[in-house]
């Protein structure tokens, strides 16, 4: 090796460029692709596209939206972690697809943590108690009550994953048994539900809030930790007399594992600038959702602490499915 290359190596090892960096000084170059593992026109996506309008012209290059759905989201999440590690895809993934589902199917073959690097938390999205309109349960302790009384007479309906985890959750504090009807999707759910077929759903509360707003449904708390903007006036199930119940959605960022430090840092700080714009926190909560801009860290402690969650309920509850 001539003594000037020699030198030129040194010098680069030494500032501790890494190949990844050296080879991508000008990132982004090129639009960069969002997987969004659901289909278009739903909460996932409606977030991917606002986030990505704004992080876009942060950036100078468009972020296309490539929707995946499938399998519960495990066949978009499987085509994000495969992706290369070059700062060009990003995977916007929830509670349910980066975390639950290591408990919910079998053919769930990546791993959440590893696979991938966190870049930043986008959102949360708050879930409700609700039953129908002319439900003789009208508050979190008569519910349970009723369900202590008449083991195995309630019924909740799940048309999701975070439907039934939610449910299951509630029901495992309270140690009550409310019998599982099971729907293929959440609409289904809530239609018998105000048909008065099943008692109780756990369901985000923008699913029902057309129907609680027409006096159709009727919540009887949100199940998270804390009260939300959205609904400033509804209790959580816990200042309701369950302390220890928190079950809502959360919307994040990551990138393939591997991909360079540089990178991820740029995007968690452009992701955290952009949501704090007002046009993106508008179209946010018209998503019924309130934005969180919070970093990689953050991101990361959710995601391992949705993990132990799930690993604890399903010592008890039998998740797993095909």
């Amino acid at each position: 090796m001539h003594c000037w290359k020699k030198i030129a190596l040194s010098f680069a090892v030494a500032l501790g460029w890494s190949g990844a960096a050296l080879a991508q000084p000008d990132w982004p170059t090129k639009p960069i692709l969002f997987v969004v593992p659901a289909g278009a026109g739903g909460t996932t996506d409606i977030i991917a596209r606002a986030l990505g309008q704004a992080l876009g012209e942060r950036l100078g290059q468009p972020v296309v939206i490539d929707n995946r759905a499938g399998a519960g989201g495990i066949t978009g999440v499987t085509f994000a972690a495969k992706a290369r590690s070059d700062g060009y895809t990003a995977v916007v993934g929830t509670n349910t697809t980066m975390a639950a589902n290591l408990f919910l199917y079998k053919s769930f073959q990546i791993d959440p943590v590893k696979d991938f690097t966190p870049i930043a938390m986008v959102v949360d999205t708050p879930f409700a108690l609700m039953v129908p309109s002319n439900s003789p349960y009208k508050s979190v302790s008569e519910l349970i009550a009723a369900a202590r009384a008449k083991p195995g007479k309630l019924n909740y309906g799940s048309g999701t994953s975070s439907a039934l985890l939610c449910t299951e959750m509630l029901k495992r504090l309270a140690g009550i048994d409310i019998v599982r009807v099971n729907y293929k999707a959440s609409p289904q759910a809530l239609a018998d539900l105000m048909a008065g077929e099943i008692d109780v759903v756990c369901e985000p509360l923008a699913s029902g809030l057309a129907n609680i707003n027409n006096g159709r449904l009727r919540t009887l708390a949100l199940t998270g930790e804390k009260r939300s903007s959205l609904a400033p006036n509804l209790p959580t199930v816990a200042e309701s007399g369950l302390p220890g119940m928190n079950y809502s959605a959360w919307i994040g960022l990551w990138a393939p594992a591997g991909t360079p430090q540089e990178i991820i840092s740029r995007l968690t700080a452009e992701v955290i600038t952009s949501l704090k714009d007002p046009e993106v926190q508008r179209k946010m909560t018209g998503a019924s959702s309130t934005t969180r801009p919070e970093g990689a860290e953050a991101l990361h402690a959710a995601q391992q602490a949705e993990i132990d969650k799930i690993r604890e309920l399903s010592k008890t509850v039998r998740l797993v499915s095909d």
